[in-house]
């Protein structure tokens, strides 16, 4: 059975239209030079993230760079399927084991458990969200669907106790995936990377956190000198965490760019990207008092442009990540680390993601392709594209195999932001 594809439930913007004229030809022209560049690099990624999705085993390797890489996994169809094979999880199974619950039973099991009430009052403060042109039915009907998908986890998995701002993972996995897979996705992301969130104190939250001041003084000790004095602590940094930056943060491309990065990577990523952004604002840090209350109201505010330069921010981070390795801090973060349970759990769940197997229907259509042109962004007629049912998704399949002219130019500007 193949797995039913779902429509997107958000919009993306573009800021810049590339290979627009500003005034004089040259730059145009330039423009144009640079486009037809980007134009060729996102088509080789994608066949390459096609690939590695469709060997045997799945390349995860692969796909985990590619993830890091610039433009993460560029598109929504992708992001889907990708993001399944780095949390190993077979998506088929997944919505055929939801399609086999009776609903009022497990609508019992929810109303039984002590979270409950907490989670339903905090999908009902979650307006923010969901896109703003979303009809109201629509984002009820979604924010049952949230509730049932964060439930879902928490009665499997009773030792897991639930925290504000799990929602906002949730509904991050619920508008890319679906219910079905979403529900899925989450248990494995609460047992792996948020595991230590999920305990019943805010003791290893908190030893977490600490990591942002080691990374920090290994990279720019003046800046840690003046954090220091001015006794902010990290506790601004907390929702950035716990959310992994998708409450913080307005915009959706962004936020699913980050979970490329993360879900490809360690899970104390999160943290080396805060490090990354505190980093990046030293000049206004130490322009300013060195004061708790000014340090930490600065910092409690993400920069409304951040989209900008989410890709130096990714790469700065990966950059510190791999001068300053968790093993290599000391002090508090040894200690962290020896206590964590989402670290001592992270190189088994590694081990578990070489041996998945590629999905049936993408082995199936490889073979049906491959009677046809070189070209794997031409689909011949009778075969089904699997953005065929998703409006979004038509828009970039039809770029992709469009001829590079002005049209083009613009849509596929608009498909590169999908990060």
């Amino acid at each position: 059975m193949a797995l039913k594809q779902q429509t997107p439930y958000y919009t993306y913007k573009k800021k810049v239209n590339i290979g627009k004229r500003h005034g004089h030809q040259s730059g145009g022209i330039m423009a144009q030079m640079m486009y037809y560049m980007s134009e060729s690099r996102l088509r080789g990624k994608i066949r390459r993230i096609r690939d590695a999705l469709e060997a045997d085993p799945v390349d995860v390797q692969t796909l985990k760079q590619l993830a890091i890489s610039g433009d993460g996994l560029i598109t929504v169809d992708l992001r889907s399927k990708v993001w399944t094979k780095l949390l190993n999880v077979n998506a088929i199974e997944a919505s055929r084991n939801h399609e086999k619950k009776e609903d009022n039973l497990e609508i019992k099991q929810f109303r039984a458990h002590k979270y409950w009430r907490q989670v339903n009052l905090d999908v009902d403060r979650s307006h923010r969200r969901f896109p703003a042109e979303m009809r109201a039915s629509r984002r009820r009907a979604l924010q049952e669907q949230l509730v049932r998908v964060i439930m879902r986890v928490l009665c499997r998995n009773l030792d897991l106790h639930y925290y504000q701002g799990y929602h906002d993972v949730a509904v991050t996995l619920l508008l890319v995936v679906g219910e079905d897979v979403a529900s899925a996705l989450l248990e494995q992301l609460s047992l792996y990377q948020l595991r230590d969130f999920m305990e019943g104190s805010m003791e290893k939250t908190n030893k977490m956190l600490a990591f942002l001041h080691p990374i920090i003084e290994e990279a720019d000790p003046e800046l840690e000198d003046f954090l220091i004095r001015s006794e902010v602590g990290q506790v601004f940094a907390l929702s950035w965490l716990i959310t992994w930056y998708g409450h913080v943060l307005k915009d959706f491309t962004t936020i699913v760019r980050l979970y490329d990065f993360f879900l490809a990577t360690h899970p104390l990523m999160p943290v080396y990207f805060g490090a990354a952004l505190v980093i990046r604002r030293r000049a206004d840090v130490l322009s300013g008092e060195c004061e708790m209350s000014y340090v930490h109201h600065l910092l409690s505010r993400i920069p409304d442009d951040l989209p900008d330069y989410v890709e130096e921010l990714v790469t700065a981070s990966h950059s510190l990540f791999c001068k300053f390795p968790p093993e290599k801090l000391a002090g508090a973060a040894e200690r962290y680390l020896k206590e964590s349970m989402a670290l001592a759990k992270h190189k088994q769940f590694i081990r578990e993601l070489e041996d998945q197997r590629p999905d049936s229907v993408l082995r199936q259509r490889r073979k049906q392709l491959a009677q046809y042109s070189n070209d794997a962004l031409q689909l011949p007629a009778g075969i089904q594209s699997p953005s065929q049912s998703n409006p979004y998704m038509k828009l970039a399949v039809w770029t992709l195999t469009a001829s590079v002219g002005t049209v083009a130019l613009y849509v596929l500007s608009s498909a590169k932001r999908w990060i």
